[in-house]
């Protein structure tokens, strides 16, 4: 009984990994940008305003938009902002020569926020998953960050 169990529950990772292994691209049309996300997230319908959109599943969610920079704010004062609304539990940073990369936890989640200065205008998405599904989501973080085009 005990080896069933077992081999349950590897084939229930199984696939989760694979249903994860399976990745869509969405193309922003007004702010330019392009994401890769895992068809195990749905997108919940592009914002009225044509930002961007969110794509979620019970475990997981990102969120991912561009936005003027109407109060013409530098990127270093744009990560300092992000850096105060995470609050403690901060566990990365890093500012870059044209964005920011942040991450941490939070409520039992795991928390990634990746933004980008160009234009006068900025990009970020966000990626925020139960902590207790790290071994599924981190690769997958990894993912989607190194898809995001500007």
């Amino acid at each position: 009984m005990k080896k069933l169990s077992v081999l349950f529950a590897i084939l229930v990772f199984a696939q989760i990994a694979f249903s994860q292994s399976n990745y869509d691209i969405y193309g922003n049309a007004r702010f330019g940008y392009s994401i890769s996300y895992p068809t195990s997230l749905k997108p919940q319908g592009e914002a009225e305003n044509g930002d961007g959109q969110v794509f979620k599943n019970a475990d997981a969610e990102l969120r991912v938009w561009g936005s003027n920079n109407a109060l013409m704010r530098t990127l270093k004062e744009e990560y300092q902002s992000a850096l105060k609304d995470f609050g403690v539990g901060l566990t990365y940073k890093t500012l870059l020569k044209n964005g920011f990369v942040i991450s941490g936890k939070k409520g039992g989640k795991i928390f990634y926020q990746k933004t980008f200065l160009k234009d006068d205008q900025f990009f970020t998405f966000t990626f925020e998953y139960k902590e207790s599904k790290k071994s599924v989501y981190d690769s997958i973080t990894t993912k989607i960050a190194k898809s995001f085009k500007i």
